[in-house]
């Protein structure tokens, strides 16, 4: 990562910006992830209560035949949804890796000056960490395709707000399951509006 000082945010300089074809790699652009990441989210999700609720009902009916059978299938759905949050996790990371990757190198940086790129979302690997960085990192995203959208004079806004509800939501026990995938769902399809819009304002060098 270039801890390098990055230009004060201004988004009007942004209109000074070149969109030029050989500053974008286009290579980082995957809109098709999002809905694996959706896909594997929901049915980890869906897994995950279908797991509580066998669980939930073999303490119910407190049955000597049946209970045993409802309470092994219960967890076992448990850990085949918890398993599927890797898969979820790991599109979102290569989503947000490629992501950073379409943005030209002079335009990586949040809204604070900090230089960030697609390396950076190896560090969401980092337990604890990455708590923080997924704030930082998919917000700052949204300032850097900000500032490009002014320059396109493109119509759709970067949804930031979205990023931070999501990533609050990937916080919250059952919220990362049932709220915070249809928030990165959302985020995520912006951000590739966006990336689609900026890309068709683009001169060849």
């Amino acid at each position: 990562m270039n801890y390098a000082p990055a230009p004060y945010y201004d988004p009007q300089a942004a209109y000074r910006y070149p969109a030029q074809s050989s500053s974008f790699d286009p290579s980082g652009h995957h809109p098709k992830v999002r809905i694996w990441f959706l896909v594997s989210a929901l049915v980890s999700g869906g897994l995950y209560f279908l797991g509580l609720a066998g669980i939930g009902v073999a303490i119910a009916i407190d049955d000597h035949d049946l209970s045993p059978i409802l309470g092994i299938s219960g967890w076992g759905l448990l850990v085949l949804g918890g398993l599927l949050i890797y898969l979820k996790l790991g599109l979102g990371l290569y989503w947000v890796h490629q992501a950073w990757k379409w943005v030209p190198v002079d335009q990586r940086y949040d809204k604070s000056g900090k230089r960030w790129g697609p390396d950076s979302a190896f560090m969401l690997l980092i337990p604890y960490y990455n708590l923080y960085l997924m704030f930082v990192l998919n917000m700052g995203l949204c300032d850097a395709m900000e500032r490009m959208r002014f320059a396109a004079r493109t119509p759709t806004a970067g949804p930031r707000d979205t990023a931070m509800w999501a990533c609050i939501a990937e916080l919250i026990p059952l919220g990362n399951f049932f709220v915070a995938p249809f928030l990165w769902a959302s985020y995520m399809r912006r951000v590739d509006v966006m990336h689609e819009e900026i890309a068709s304002t683009v001169t060849p060098a």
